[in-house]
């Protein structure tokens, strides 16, 4: 899922993806899971690695956002 969107909005459309909902309508904040700012910032100045849980999905940040079980 590589491209120019932020980091926090690609976690939220691949969460929505995984519930079948759309990214807006999800009603758990991301900042209540990880430093949303933080993570913005982090991969807009640098790379890393960042994981967390959100919506009951592993979410990992690289680059690119990956989720345990993985989107489709």
């Amino acid at each position: 899922m590589t491209n120019s969107a932020a980091p926090c909005s690609r976690v939220r459309s691949a969460v929505g993806g995984v519930e079948g909902i759309d990214a807006g309508a999800l009603d758990r904040l991301l900042s209540d899971a990880v430093d949303a700012d933080a993570l913005n910032r982090l991969f807009r100045e640098t790379t890393g690695r960042v994981a967390f849980e959100y919506y009951g999905d592993e979410v990992t940040v690289t680059g690119d956002v990956s989720l345990d079980p993985p989107s489709e």
